[in-house]
């Protein structure tokens, strides 16, 4: 069973609507995910943080979202079906090189070809105030 993360608890609540959403003003995020669930958890926590979300369920959606429109960001799961998240985000480099690319995955360590793909991976446990602080840190990283 996957997790996903919450919204809010007594710990997030501050989080998710102080820092974070005034420099997320105008900031898109391509949010690629198989599970329903998952995608729409985490659209609705980037979008309370002020983030522009777009969603895709599948890393060949994704790839069509990308080619049809830049995102400053993409968020991808790394186990989805036929095309999982490593497939995804060579296929996305392909498109735009530049754009940052962060997996999440319920595994501890992601195998060695995710070296050089990604930019970033983070398991989908640590929570809302990780997954934005890393998203925060990646994007002025890139900027």
């Amino acid at each position: 069973m996957r997790r996903v993360f919450p919204l809010h608890n007594s710990r997030t609540s501050a989080a998710v609507g102080t820092e974070t959403s005034q420099g997320a003003k105008g900031v898109s995020i391509l949010c690629i995910d198989d599970e329903k669930s998952g995608v729409e958890v985490r659209k609705r926590l980037l979008e309370s943080a002020g983030y522009r979300v777009t969603t895709a369920r599948s890393g060949q959606e994704g790839v069509q979202q990308l080619r049809s429109e830049p995102f400053d960001l993409v968020l991808l799961d790394y186990w989805m079906p036929s095309f999982n998240g490593v497939a995804t985000a060579r296929e996305l480099r392909s498109i735009d090189p530049a754009v940052p690319i962060m997996i999440l995955s319920g595994l501890s360590q992601l195998p060695d070809e995710t070296i050089g793909v990604v930019d970033r991976w983070i398991l989908k446990d640590e929570g809302p105030e990780y997954l934005l602080a890393a998203i925060s840190s990646l994007l002025k990283s890139r900027h």
